[in-house]
């Protein structure tokens, strides 16, 4: 190859770097999304629960490994099976021992397939074919976790978003189903992709989720932390935690001496309460631990020291159980944060 060519051929390939990361940068920060307005608010003080938490457990229990395809084998039947298989007091008594105060399960991602029924979804959607599972796993789980002590929280991607607003109302009613069925015994929603084409759909987005319980507090997932160099943002006024999504790089807290630009200082962050997800095994809801003890147990004080929360999302296994390996690591860091 010639030097012009070399050269001609370096530039291109720089111009298509520099287009890829001004794409992420402009899903990170939401550009060509409008998002609800983010001025100034104070903090939620329904958040306060969640701060003196000071961490606990998240899980994707799914038909599919996260953010993959459904397996060609999977079936409803063999998902019911799973989800009718799943030990509530079993995980009941493992939480309670670990001292957790709360735990996150995932209704459902891609695929459609759900751990809990819903009849306007069958309404609007069609029959699920067993995708919905029979047994309402998150009613379930809340009747035997709250008694304990441990607060029942959700996961749910953002349904809807890309599509017109007639079926954007067809998940809100969906949502609402399960909110108002689940009712108070549901703390928090963790709502995923949350970058909507209009402002006021995240009024109506976040009415839906409510509904059933008015104080439960809400965040909205735009995207993984650390992608940009500045803090993350909330991504409407309307919700009451950041959704702290962490991948490969932990965030750290701190104050820049020259300029006193804040990183990830709580517990009020824009009006949101601090709080950061990540997976502890090798991604979400799967693989053995991926660190050791003392950095999960260091990066956790040290985000407790400045205000802030951290959900550890674990796998657990087809019966619902934590795998010893997680077990183990997190007696550790329940003996030395508790």
């Amino acid at each position: 190859m010639n030097r012009c060519n070399f050269i001609v051929l370096s530039v291109t390939v720089l111009a298509s770097v520099l287009c890829h990361a001004s794409s992420a940068l402009a899903v990170d920060s939401g550009q060509g999304h409008e998002r609800g307005p983010v001025s100034a608010k104070e903090l939620n003080p329904n958040t306060q629960w969640l701060r003196e938490a000071k961490w606990g457990l998240f899980t994707h229990y799914l038909a599919h490994t996260a953010s993959t395809q459904v397996p060609e084998e999977m079936t409803g039947d063999i998902w019911n099976k799973r989800v009718s298989s799943f030990q509530v007091k079993e995980l009941g008594k493992q939480l309670l021992e670990l001292e957790i105060p709360y735990f996150f399960i995932t209704i459902g991602q891609g695929g459609g397939y759900f751990c809990a029924p819903n009849e306007t979804y069958e309404k609007y959607f069609g029959p699920g074919h067993g995708k919905l599972s029979q047994r309402d796993l998150v009613a379930d789980l809340a009747a035997e976790l709250i008694p304990r002590g441990i607060r029942m929280c959700v996961y749910l991607p953002a349904y809807g978003r890309r599509e017109s607003e007639e079926i954007q109302r067809k998940w809100q009613e969906v949502i609402i189903e399960w909110s108002d069925r689940w009712g108070k015994s549901i703390s928090a929603w963790w709502v995923d992709g949350g970058v909507f084409s209009k402002p006021e759909m995240y009024q109506a987005y976040t009415d839906a989720f409510k509904s059933g319980n008015p104080d439960a507090l809400i965040a909205y997932n735009t995207g993984p932390v650390g992608w940009r160099p500045d803090p993350k943002k909330p991504a409407t006024h309307l919700e009451d935690y950041l959704a702290g999504e962490v991948n490969w790089r932990l965030p750290v807290s701190g104050v820049r001496p020259w300029d006193q630009k804040q990183y990830y200082m709580g517990p009020d962050i824009s009006g949101d309460q601090l709080h950061f997800l990540t997976f502890l095994g090798n991604f979400w809801g799967l693989g053995e631990p991926r660190f050791p003890e003392e950095l999960v147990v260091g990066w956790t004080k040290h985000i407790n020291n400045h205000g802030g929360t951290i959900s550890w999302d674990i796998p657990l296994t087809h019966s619902g159980t934590i795998p010893e390996s997680h077990f183990k690591q997190l007696q550790i860091l329940t003996e030395a944060t508790r």
